[in-house]
């Protein structure tokens, strides 16, 4: 990183141990809106005479480092999330021998998820868990690093850091959970064609998708679907896996769940303020680089049980699984395919990442041709 770019990215006091508005710095536990917001005005108080005080020039090896993670799924409901959250959040405790301490806030506490990824930035935050989706407005091509539809998981992780780096972002690593973008609908859906005239909420191409038949997309917050549903703002929604789905009780608001996921691995992300990873020395660089690729492990392998015991929780509850016939899904996924080609040339950083996906789908149909299991 160049001594300019350093300039150019703000960030606040945390690298110093500061990390003002964390009620319990040492504690592994999320911190909720309301603890937030009761500790918050003791800190800034005390802020201006805590940077007078401060060295101007400190070690970093000797440094406690106190960050705050903004998770945009913690806390409504989605139990893989929770766990792989403290999970990471005490690896990299333990890997940085309480060198580094993570207070991790759960969804819409810290920064909505509209700021999330400004504020990582702007070191308001200093990591997060998020979807390269919800920046699309400031990174154009992070509406296509989430997902197109029904293709195959691709590393693109090399290109991401590039697209992120102007904005003070560092991308660590991926959170590569099991089977999203599964919908929920308040009218049963036995073809994309009865989406007409359905308010749902979408993303990306997919969205793309189903305005080519006839929905209008609305958009809401991923813990904001069981409202807006209740309220009739929604009548469907694509965000979550069974275990989303059936933590946060849809089956209350909708009765049909609509299969199979169109995204058949999700593909979020962590990131972290790019001044403060730059600041780290180099063994601290690496437990951050390490605990997150552990932490898209730990998601990858919790959303599989989570996901099969969403599932009964949901037909329990009185859900009915539709699955769409192999015809419409075939459509479906030529359409955004040749949908996704379509934007050669019009996003920043798009042609590159036509190119890698377009080799990874073919080396995704030769690699599971020979090893397709009987069903």
């Amino acid at each position: 990183m160049t001594d300019k770019t350093r300039k150019d990215v703000s960030v606040s006091g945390h690298a110093d141990g500061t990390s003002p508005g964390a009620d319990s710095p040492r504690s592994t536990k999320a911190v909720n809106r309301r603890d937030y917001l009761r500790g918050t005005a003791v800190g800034v108080a005390g802020a201006g005479v805590a940077a007078i005080g401060m060295p101007t020039i400190a070690k970093a090896q000797n440094k406690t480092w106190k960050l705050k993670l903004q998770s945009n799924w913690t806390g409504i409901g989605i139990e893989s999330q929770d766990r792989a959250a403290k999970l990471f959040v005490d690896r990299v405790k333990t890997l940085s021998g309480g060198r580094i301490e993570v207070t991790n806030f759960n969804a819409e506490v810290l920064l909505g998820i509209g700021e999330t990824f400004r504020g990582v930035g702007t070191g308001v935050a200093d990591l997060a868990i998020t979807s390269s989706v919800y920046h699309r407005g400031i990174v154009p091509v992070g509406e296509y690093l989430w997902a197109v539809p029904f293709f195959p998981f691709t590393n693109v992780e090399f290109y991401e850091y590039e697209a992120y780096k102007p904005h003070g972002v560092m991308h660590l690593s991926y959170e590569c959970s099991d089977e999203w973008g599964t919908m929920v609908s308040t009218r049963p859906i036995t073809k994309y064609a009865d989406f007409k005239g359905m308010k749902v909420r979408a993303f990306g191409i997919w969205a793309d998708w189903l305005v080519h038949n006839g929905a209008s997309i609305v958009t809401v917050p991923g813990g904001e679907v069981y409202t807006a549903i209740q309220t009739k703002i929604l009548d469907a929604a694509a965000f979550g896996s069974p275990d989303a789905w059936a933590g946060m009780k849809l089956n209350e608001v909708c009765k049909y769940f609509i299969n199979p996921s169109v995204v058949p691995y999700d593909v979020c992300e962590l990131i972290m303020n790019l001044k403060t990873f730059n600041e780290m020395p180099p063994d601290l660089q690496e437990v951050m680089l390490s605990a997150t690729r552990v932490h898209n492990l730990d998601l990858s392998a919790l959303t599989i049980p989570t996901d099969a015991r969403g599932r009964k929780k949901l037909a329990d509850g009185g859900m009915e699984t539709m699955m769409m016939p192999d015809d419409e899904l075939n459509k479906a996924a030529d359409w955004c395919w040749n949908r996704f080609l379509s934007l050669k040339g019009k996003v920043p950083h798009i042609d590159k990442m036509i190119e890698i996906y377009t080799e990874a789908r073919a080396l995704h149909k030769a690699y599971y041709g020979p090893k397709r299991l009987p069903t």
